[in-house]
């Protein structure tokens, strides 16, 4: 049974050149500034520790110089990073909490997306062992057999024929709908099945096995139904399947019992360009996405993971192992930054590198990023773990390509991800004449006082939300409309600014952490016979490349 590295641990640490460190870990200091005392809690050290579970391999004193400027350059407090060359595991550095908590290989972290891998070899083994009848037909058993009652779709015929296999390389015709995901329902903390139940008021972009869509969403209703069949929580059967014979004693998808371990989960940062400083993002329980991204664990316990798969490990049998890698469905179809088209397996992005197989998956979430590769012919992985939105994988990416890079080529990550990042996050130029290039100019006015669209909306699949006039914040003699959504996973805003005539951009914010969602779709106010607003239309639309993620119509109740 594997336990992943039996190497003595060496714990050292390294000092970083104050040159390579200023304006990377530091909260409001100045050039010079002594080091922290009891009465400076907010301000970070001027060096940042690196510690490793070897002192030989890749993970040199030089590379750890190189990771601090990267982690520099992304404006990234801290990581942890875990390498598994070989039959060797290493992993190091940075600041978990500022000011002075190190980031270490046993320090939790939020692992988004990257739990989905995990609950997929879970349900593997779980079907390889044949002793669920309601597992019977494997991937085939479709998800209305296992929840019938809970799972409903708004097309009769996905509801009866999508199956395991189906959700798990996002093949069901159901988009992202992110937004529409909700952290509690009147004021009760929301659970994977009334997320599952609200699949029935989200509208599907396509048939289902046409094309690729990843969805969070059906994740979730996939761990619920696993739950249903098995009679255990998804932490449990994970445990008792996977983390358990791995030694993975750090690993949870339940946030309660991380927070009991004995090990300090990393606190999320967001970096004010404004003030030049790190600001703390307030730790929420994501609990609901259960199998779609509520895993907290360890770059140690990842090490163990990682080289299960490179080594076709027990506790996984063969049949397991083969049926991780198989791949699904084509994810894309144009190669970028040097890797290849790329396909989904089960959790995982399966694609090539430099000729090499690559499989890969990243998670994220409003303040942490993670980053998981893995090369079976070379037996080379990595995970790096970040405590901010979008520049920790983007950071987490660049280094272990440096890594992956000794033994293949270079690539151009750093372009990449300027881009994405740039792209997904930024600010972005005459957003009204990308939504409406139609318009005309001058705008026309709006034919409904601005007063009478405040009030109250809902849509069952998105909930509700109220509206209110604001000053826009740049200009004073404009009014927005601004809605709060406190209450949905992400916490966020909408700010609606007015285009002409009944046409809105609708902006989607995050005020808690800024850097991490700014979208803007096209919104337009719907009006009855008498003129009267009767609701508010929005067409989501990614930033990424355009495409359509439906349409949700929020209907006015407080006429």
């Amino acid at each position: 049974m594997y336990k992943g590295s039996t190497g003595r641990r060496l714990v050292v640490q390294h000092e970083q050149p104050r040159s390579q460190l200023r304006g990377s870990v530091h909260v409001c200091r100045r050039p010079h500034a002594p080091r922290p005392s009891a009465d400076m809690a907010t301000t970070a050290p001027e060096t940042a520790p690196s510690s490793q579970t070897s002192t030989n391999g890749p993970l040199t004193d030089t590379f750890s110089e190189y990771v601090h400027r990267i982690m520099n350059k992304w404006k990234v407090p801290g990581m942890s990073l875990a390498v598994v060359d070989g039959e060797d595991t290493y992993a190091g550095y940075g600041y978990a909490t500022l000011p002075d908590t190190p980031a270490t290989p046993d320090t939790l972290w939020l692992g988004g997306s990257t739990a989905k891998a995990h609950v997929a070899a879970a349900l593997a083994i779980v079907i390889d062992d044949k002793k669920f009848p309601s597992l019977s037909n494997g991937w085939a058993t479709t998800m209305s057999s296992l929840i019938a009652n809970d799972f409903i779709l708004q097309d009769e015929w996905a509801t009866d024929h999508i199956t395991l296999e189906d959700v798990i390389c996002h093949r069901t015709g159901l988009p992202r709908h992110d937004k529409a995901s909700s952290g509690t329902i009147n004021g009760q903390k929301t659970s994977p099945k009334d997320i599952t139940r609200n699949l029935r008021n989200l509208r599907l972009a396509s048939e289902p096995r046409v094309s690729f869509s990843y969805c969070n969403t059906m994740y979730v209703a996939l761990g619920y139904a696993i739950e249903t069949a098995t009679g255990r929580t998804l932490d449990d059967l994970c445990r008792k399947k996977l983390w358990g014979p791995l030694g993975m004693t750090s690993t949870y998808l339940d946030a309660d019992n991380a927070e009991k371990s004995s090990h300090k989960v990393a606190s999320g940062y967001y970096w004010d360009k404004a003030a030049e400083k790190y600001c703390q993002v307030p730790r929420v329980d994501v609990g609901e996405l259960g199998a779609a991204g509520a895993i907290i664990s360890t770059a140690s316990d990842y090490a163990k993971w990682i080289k299960c798969l490179l080594h076709r490990a027990e506790p996984l049998s063969p049949a397991v192992h083969k049926d991780i890698r198989a791949p699904r469905m084509i994810g894309t179809t144009e190669p970028m930054a040097g890797v290849d088209i790329s396909l989904y397996a089960l959790g995982w992005v399966r694609t090539m590198y430099q000729g090499h197989v690559l499989y890969t998956h990243a998670g994220g979430l409003d303040a942490a990023g993670a980053q998981i590769f893995w090369l079976p012919d070379v037996r080379f992985g990595a995970v790096a773990f970040a405590n901010t939105a979008m520049t920790s994988n983007a950071a987490g990416e660049e280094v272990i390509f440096r890594l992956i890079d000794e033994k293949t080529c270079v690539s151009d990550i750093e372009l990449r991800w300027t881009f994405m990042i740039e792209h997904m996050t930024g600010d972005v130029k005459d957003t009204k004449r990308r939504l409406f290039p139609d318009h005309p100019e001058p705008p026309e006015p709006s034919s409904i006082k601005t007063s009478e669209l405040t009030g109250t909306y809902h849509d069952a699949g998105y909930g509700g939300f109220s509206l209110r006039e604001e000053t826009h914040p740049e200009n004073l003699d404009e009014t927005i409309l601004v809605a709060d959504r406190d209450n949905m996973t992400w916490r966020y805003q909408f700010q609606l600014h007015h285009v002409s005539g009944n046409d809105w951009v609708v902006y989607v914010k995050t005020p808690r952490n800024p850097t991490f969602m700014n979208e803007f779709h096209p919104g337009k106010v719907l009006t009855g016979a008498r003129g009267e607003v009767v609701g508010l239309e929005i067409k989501w639309t990614s930033r990424m490349g355009g495409a359509s993620e439906g349409t949700t119509i929020f209907e006015k109740t407080n006429m």
